[in-house]
């Protein structure tokens, strides 16, 4: 998927969210937290992209019990 629309338009949260929501229920629904694999991947063209999208992302599971990083 490819996006583009000016800045604060909600891209961000367009993607994050659904996939935030998908993790949460997995959780919810009993899916072993020892099981410590990756369930999603955001890949950026840029460093401080990554890094921007790593702090909505903090914001937005915030309440959640999801652990998420930033590597670049």
């Amino acid at each position: 998927m490819i996006g583009s629309a000016q800045t604060g338009t909600g891209k961000t949260a367009a993607f994050s969210l659904p996939i935030l929501h998908m993790l949460n229920k997995s959780i919810a629904e009993g899916v072993k937290q020892k099981d410590k694999k990756i369930r999603s991947l955001i890949i950026t063209p840029t460093r401080e992209l990554a890094i921007q999208i790593g702090e909505n992302i903090e914001a937005y599971s915030k309440f959640l019990n999801i652990q998420h990083t930033v590597v670049f």
